[in-house]
């Protein structure tokens, strides 16, 4: 059952790809994650794509004093540490999983051997990070050019459930704020 969801938001992307679902079966791996389940340390290499079918990723990168958000994924969203997994060389992130759920991975060598095995692939690829890309640029737009409730009204907008999945202060992280001001920004909303 979830493996079909899975082939659904696959072809919502590229029609054609439901002529290999044999093939993506043998590769896509369903995973079962708890809350706080690390699913990468920064200074590893990612080796795998996400497909977030329930529950919440968070990704973060350590500086000498914290850990910083740099990204969240929810349902029915793919996410990776996009830099190591095309280069397969050690990871500047992490991803922590932010509650339980279910996730669908795909190796890296797995998705070279899936768009070796037809150009339909190559097209879902391009699908897949062109949809990643344009959201990664539509956020650093928002965050250019807003101010800290512009922004933290944006992230929930992509995320409507995010302030009972992740706490404050990683929304304060995200959001380049202390969460002094997440909170004066929360209140200033419920008024």
């Amino acid at each position: 059952m979830n493996f079909k969801h899975f082939l659904n938001h696959l072809q919502q992307r590229c029609e054609q790809v439901t002529e290999f679902e044999s093939a993506i079966n043998e590769r896509a791996k369903e995973i079962e994650m708890n809350k706080g389940q690390v699913l990468l340390y920064p200074g590893e290499v990612c080796k795998y794509v996400y497909f977030v079918h329930s529950g919440f990723l968070r990704l973060y990168h350590e500086t000498p004093y914290q850990e910083a958000t740099v990204d969240f994924a929810g349902e029915g969203q793919f996410t990776t540490c996009m830099a190591s997994f095309f280069t397969q060389q050690k990871s500047k992130e992490g991803i922590v999983c932010e509650s339980s759920g279910i996730l669908f991975r795909i190796s890296y060598h797995d998705w070279l051997s899936l768009e070796d095995l037809s150009p339909v692939f190559i097209l879902l690829s391009k699908a897949i990070f062109q949809e990643y890309l344009t959201l990664i640029s539509e956020e650093r737009n928002v965050f250019r050019t807003s101010n800290a409730t512009q922004k933290y009204l944006y992230l929930k907008s992509r995320h409507p459930q995010i302030s009972n999945l992740v706490s404050q202060k990683h929304i304060a992280s995200y959001l380049g704020i202390t969460e002094q001001s997440m909170s004066i920004i929360r209140k200033g909303l419920i008024r």
